[in-house]
């Protein structure tokens, strides 16, 4: 069994995490604003190509900063995070739906802030972590 990870080294990389999540998320922000604002293609809908290109995003930053996974199959990785992520879209896309029905003052892109952020912390950065991005022989590169 290995050692368990100091807790500076464990926030540290959850901070990374933050950033490519930055990244990804002003991908996601700006192709969901377009689809809404200059298409006029409905929020619910506009949500499926924003977490797309969002995820593209997710899957380079966390591969090569987050995790720093290189060393990695990039194709078991790219497998794993595209059934990790199918899993994560429908969680967005359910908890956008969830959260645009109840919480109707706010702005649709702040809906989808909180949908997504609640999606990331509760599923798709442990899964990203213990799954998607596990080096082999059990650990993650710091």
């Amino acid at each position: 069994m290995s050692e368990p990870e100091a807790l500076p080294v464990r926030l540290f990389r959850f901070g990374r995490a933050l950033v490519v999540g930055s990244g990804a998320t002003l991908t996601d922000f700006s192709v969901f604003t377009t689809c809404v604002r200059a298409f006029g293609v409905a929020p619910v809908t506009a949500r499926v190509p924003a977490l797309i290109a969002g995820a593209c995003f997710q899957f380079f930053g966390n591969r090569s900063f987050t995790f720093r996974a290189q060393r990695g199959s990039l194709s078991r990785q790219a497998k794993l995070f595209v059934v990790a992520e199918g899993v994560t879209l429908l969680l967005n896309i359910g908890a956008f739906r969830l959260l645009f029905a109840r919480i109707s003052r706010l702005p649709p892109e702040v809906v989808g802030f909180l949908g997504t952020f609640l999606v990331f912390v509760g599923f798709a950065y442990p899964v990203r972590r213990l799954v998607v991005f596990r080096m082999p022989g059990g650990g993650v590169r710091q």
